[in-house]
């Protein structure tokens, strides 16, 4: 018995009206099975890009991730050193003020020691009893003192005027200037006193001259009395003027004594430093009181001739521990009219 032969499928091709015509035949089971396989690769090609694609995606997800993580630690550390910087300003910024005060500061010191050295650093040169004292080999405190004064004080001033510049062309912190400041106010300050004490020490010294004239009349030590005659110990000098010419006060210092008397007229007597003293005789007024603190050329009475006298003129007297001294000595300069 023959088996029934599959159906087949034919597929004729023409080409043409003059060519010939190709006939295919195909099995129903191919006809199925190609469209299938087709389909099947098809899918297979979709679903093997879908996990590529979802391989790469899970990938560029990891990437994108950790690209994350960095900029979030990036911008964490951003933030934190722009935390840093805005805290280091504002420590620059106080740091600045303070720096601005202590200048000021300075610049107060400064003014003060200039102004002392222009009102009295010329005026500090040493009397003729000093340069005598010098010339002999004594020591002269006061004309070193005052050098030393005027040289610091100069240096005082290029120093503080340097400090700008140095903070713009240099690589010092605004610490290290400030401890630079620190230092230059405390020499300022020092100089200023050391000056201060010096003018004062020779503020109290009595070299001023005590009258307008420098004409004298008799000096220190034994003389002929012009009264008796006979030979007698001057313990001071006798400057001659106009009558009612100012007397001014040699030195600074406090009025001890004032007073009236048949052989001095009237007198006063000033204590100085160092145990010094000086008097101011035959005056025809007193013009202080017992207790008043005077200055170097205050007017303190008048040029008279009270008292045992011959004329109108001023004995003045110096003493040194209740001992009389030449007064010559510690006068800064003798002048004739």
């Amino acid at each position: 018995m023959k088996r029934a032969r599959n159906p087949k499928w034919s597929f004729v091709v023409m080409r043409g009206a003059d060519k010939t015509v190709k006939q295919f035949h195909v099995s129903k089971r191919s006809v199925f099975a190609v469209p299938t396989a087709a389909v099947l690769a098809v899918t297979g090609c979709i679903g093997g890009l879908q996990m590529k694609s979802a391989y790469e995606l899970h990938h560029l997800e990891e990437q994108l991730s950790k690209q994350d993580a960095q900029f979030a630690q990036t911008v964490t550390d951003k933030d934190r050193a722009i935390t840093s910087l805005q805290h280091e300003i504002l420590g620059l910024s106080r740091q600045s003020l303070e720096m601005k005060a202590k200048i000021d500061e300075l610049q107060q010191l400064e003014l003060k020691l200039k102004q002392f050295i222009d009102n009295y650093g010329n005026k500090a040169a040493p009397s003729s009893y000093l340069k005598q004292r010098e010339a002999k080999g004594s020591t002269s405190r006061t004309q070193p003192i005052l050098t030393n004064i005027s040289s610091a004080h100069s240096t005082s001033l290029e120093d503080s005027k340097s400090f700008a510049l140095l903070a713009q062309n240099t690589s010092y912190d605004l610490t290290s200037l400030g401890r630079m400041v620190d230092t230059m106010e405390e020499t300022l300050g020092l100089t200023l006193e050391l000056a201060q004490t010096t003018r004062s020490t020779v503020d109290a010294y009595p070299s001023s001259w005590p009258t307008r004239s420098k004409l004298l009349t008799s000096g220190f030590g034994y003389r002929s009395d012009p009264f008796t005659g006979r030979s007698t110990f001057h313990a001071g000098i006798d400057i001659t003027g106009k009558l009612d010419d100012p007397i001014l006060s040699a030195a600074d210092g406090t009025v001890s004594e004032i007073g009236y008397n048949s052989s001095l007229g009237h007198y006063i007597v000033i204590d100085h430093l160092g145990g010094l003293q000086s008097a101011y005789m035959h005056l025809k007024e007193v013009e202080a009181s017992k207790g008043d603190d005077v200055v170097r050329g205050e007017k303190i009475g008048l040029l008279g001739s009270s008292g045992r006298s011959t004329g109108p003129h001023l004995h003045f007297q110096i003493m040194q521990k209740n001992e009389p001294v030449n007064p010559i000595k510690f006068l800064a300069l003798i002048k004739e009219d």
